[in-house]
């Protein structure tokens, strides 16, 4: 095909009118194919634009060289020739976007996809992968959010303190550690995360009969990446106090600033009184509710989870703790093995 191809005015209006008048997928390609090498672009180009490959460019229409003629069939029918109208650049600029936001529905990118039922037009999932990659759109997996819930006001001024308390933990010479801290459940029931299985087979992994869980209460230190854990039976302010005590000694007599959520075990009486006698040596950064984002030791319980607890049953609980802390073992204190909590984070890369 290449360059071929030559169109008259009649015969591109034809093609035209043609592609959009027509329900089926393949005569509408082929239409766009020949359109397409009258404005001189490849073999190569086309397939690059369309999505296709360039085998089925230079083999889904009747022609390959020489000059395009309407069927006979369509200049008997006696249909109208569509006429063009010149658009300006701005014109077609604004056309593109609106195309653009159309496609967004279109394509099923803001909810259900309609292409097929308002066009009569249908891609294959591999095709309509590579037209999204094209216009710069990747396969993400939604996370969730609780815009709406929290306090706006108060999310911003947490995160730009948040901000300074790390610029401050980088410093050679920092007065305090900045520890991130909150709990998690750990379950015998497991949770199930991708795995390489034979095609075809879809893997089972078994589950107990009745489910047994642990509560893990870390800290991890924002400069050294040190992990502190305890491992309890339920969540309460004896056991976080337990924590505390653990994570001060593990300290020493260097200061620490906590950032830490607002759970109700964290504001007990017994918590507050034990706060009071450690001031000199422990801070508490509260954290606004319905903020988890702003605490990086949650991407630390979502990686343990799915690298050291998915998809193995444990025999007992004892195990499932075992086996969790030999993972938080294989990661402490190494930043660079730590790249799920730091990676993204933009402090950390402007300070090195």
């Amino acid at each position: 095909m290449g360059y071929g191809i030559r169109l008259s005015l009649a015969e591109r209006e034809a093609l035209d009118g043609l592609r959009f008048r027509t329900p089926s997928a393949d005569v509408f390609r082929n239409c766009l194919i020949l359109l397409m090498s009258d404005s001189r672009d490849t073999i190569a180009s086309i397939a690059g634009r369309l999505g296709a490959h360039r085998h089925g460019c230079s083999h889904s229409t009747p022609v390959s060289h020489g000059r395009y003629r309407r069927p006979a069939s369509d200049q008997a029918a006696g249909t109208p020739e569509p006429r063009h109208a010149c658009l300006s650049q701005e014109d077609e600029a604004g056309c593109r976007h609106q195309s653009h936001e159309i496609g967004l529905r279109l394509f099923g990118l803001v909810g259900p996809p309609t292409w097929p039922r308002e066009t009569g037009i249908h891609f294959s999932d591999d095709q309509m992968r590579r037209l999204l990659h094209q216009v710069n759109y990747s396969f993400h997996r939604p996370k969730h959010t609780l815009k709406g819930k929290r306090d706006e006001a108060a999310y911003e001024k947490a995160r730009r303190k948040l901000i300074g308390l790390k610029k401050n933990a980088l410093k050679n010479d920092a007065a305090e550690a900045l520890i991130y801290q909150d709990e998690v459940e750990i379950h015998r029931h497991p949770a199930l995360t991708r795995m390489w299985a034979p095609v075809g087979k879809q893997p089972e992994i078994p589950s107990p009969g009745k489910n047994e869980k642990k509560v893990v209460y870390g800290g991890v230190d924002y400069a050294t990446a040190k992990i502190t854990t305890l491992i309890a039976d339920t969540k309460s302010g004896w056991n976080f106090i337990a924590f505390l005590t653990a994570l001060l000694k593990a300290y020493g007599n260097r200061k620490i600033r906590l950032v830490c959520d607002n759970a109700r075990y964290h504001h007990t009486k017994a918590v507050r009184a034990f706060l009071e006698t450690q001031t000199d040596r422990l801070t508490i950064f509260w954290l606004p509710t319905y903020c988890p984002s702003l605490n990086l030791i949650e991407r630390l319980w979502g990686h343990l989870k799915r690298t050291v607890l998915a998809n193995v049953l444990f025999k007992t609980v004892e195990d499932l703790a075992d086996a969790f802390r030999q993972g938080v073992g294989r990661i402490n204190g190494h930043r660079n093995k730590m790249g799920f909590m730091f990676d993204h984070d933009h402090v950390r890369n402007n300070a090195a």
